[in-house]
């Protein structure tokens, strides 16, 4: 049985940490161990949760969040996935938390799949970067999103996609979703019509390999 992925959550407005906190919970791999209202705080309680995501805002009482991040970055390295949840979508915003390591910046009007996909991607070594920025790089599949492609295209089932790359069901399912938001689709079907589109798929039954 696979460990539930642990989000620690930093806000200072309690209603959205509530808010968040309860849609996370409802994931069946999700859990919410604890929740901070204060940077400082969090940086004397996180050992004790030993979380494997973050989700956290920039605008905070008595330290920022690119500070706190790049504290964060510096003791705990790649074992620590950040997520941040923003209502100030500045281009030298997203800069600057991408240098510090940031695996997704996203608003704080996201709607809650996409910040469950972010934490689900982050826990891939996947970084997703907010719609409107860096458009181009959004539509660049990794390598594996592309062998999970091609696999749907051939109409291949999760459970099938999963035994010929060996990897779990539900690590395909995480593709998929990620898939989907890089092309802008919402269904299996429409990512491959958006895969040939762009041809993303005619460059595997070509024989190439761009990635």
């Amino acid at each position: 049985m696979q460990s539930k992925i642990r989000v620690v959550l930093l806000d200072d407005h309690p209603l959205v940490l509530e808010g968040l906190k309860r849609r996370l919970e409802q994931e069946s791999d999700i859990e919410v161990p604890r929740t901070f209202s204060d940077p400082v705080e969090l940086l004397e309680g996180i050992e004790l949760c030993q979380p494997d995501v973050l989700v956290m805002d920039i605008a905070m009482p008595r330290m920022n969040g690119f500070e706190l991040g790049q504290r964060l970055k510096e003791k705990y390295g790649h074992t620590l996935k950040i997520i941040v949840l923003s209502g100030y979508m500045y281009e030298e915003f997203y800069k600057k938390a991408y240098e510090i390591g940031v695996h997704a910046y996203l608003s704080k009007q996201s709607p809650y799949p996409q910040i469950i996909n972010a934490i689900k991607q982050s826990m891939l070594g996947h970084a997703l970067v907010a719609e409107n920025i860096w458009r181009a790089d959004l539509e660049k599949l990794t390598r594996m999103e592309r062998d999970v492609l091609r696999r749907v295209a051939e109409e291949k089932t999760n459970k099938e996609i999963a035994a010929e790359l060996s990897i779990s069901q539900r690590t395909v399912e995480y593709h998929i979703t990620s898939i989907n938001q890089k092309l802008g689709v919402k269904t299996r079907i429409g990512a491959v019509a958006k895969g040939y589109e762009k041809g993303l798929l005619g460059s595997f039954w070509e024989g190439t390999d761009d990635r």
